[in-house]
């Protein structure tokens, strides 16, 4: 009797399952760098560089201009003649309390846009004091990168602000807070970061200039990075 061989059933292969921990992870990140998020990050970037400019042509009387002067020597009183870990600290410590402050939704859009144009003012006092026009001073800041990297962590800040209030009004205030802690990381780090380079700077303003090289290279290593993960 002939008997016909029954051909072996054949049994998908699933898939090795994803670590829960990885993909939450990188599920986290692909929402920090989605388009709505980014666009925000963008506009508020926008928004500094036109208040930040736009306060250096609005007009201060003379003891105006000694007012800002005397707020900002506080400041740079704090670090002149000092060691570079003192330099380092007060940097951090200033930017580090007004970018977490700019975290706070609402209240810390507000905050941004005054603190952004204090900054033009006072910008523009010690510029005055030199006798030199505020914007080309201002402009000059941006030959060394730290500058754009503190924006970049003011934008940062109220840009996470703004996207809690997004997700609360469409009821995922849950999966944002996820978010929202990268965010305060990055913005942390945007801190340190420049807070080092900004020492770098003051204690030899080549060496600061020089660091736009591995700026630069960090910069694209991120935008390859985040390109993989969006895809």
């Amino acid at each position: 009797m002939n008997t016909v061989e029954s051909e072996p059933e054949e049994h998908p292969i699933s898939p090795p399952e994803a670590q829960p921990g990885g993909e939450s992870l990188g599920t986290i990140v692909r929402e920090l760098l989605d388009r709505e998020r980014l666009a925000v990050f963008g506009f508020a970037l926008v928004i500094e560089f036109v208040i930040f400019f736009g306060s250096m042509l609005v007009p201060m009387s003379p003891s105006q201009q000694q007012a800002v002067l005397n707020q900002a020597n506080t400041l740079i009183g704090a670090t002149k003649n000092q060691s570079a870990i003192v330099i380092f600290s007060v940097i951090v410590l200033n930017n580090a309390r007004v970018a977490l402050m700019d975290m706070v939704p609402a209240a810390g859009a507000a905050l941004f846009l005054g603190s952004i144009y204090v900054t033009g003012q006072a910008v523009q006092a010690e510029a005055l004091a030199a006798h030199l026009p505020g914007v080309l001073v201002g402009a000059l800041l941006f030959l060394f990168p730290f500058a754009l990297l503190e924006f970049s962590a003011y934008a940062i800040g109220v840009a996470s602000g703004t996207m809690l209030i997004v997700a609360w009004q469409k009821r995922r205030l849950g999966r944002e807070i996820r978010v929202f802690a990268l965010e305060l990381v990055a913005v942390i780090g945007c801190v340190l970061l420049a807070g080092a380079m900004e020492t770098v700077g003051e204690v030899a303003p080549l060496a600061g200039l020089a660091l736009w090289l591995p700026m630069v290279g960090v910069v694209l290593m991120l935008a390859l990075t985040a390109r993989d993960v969006r895809r």
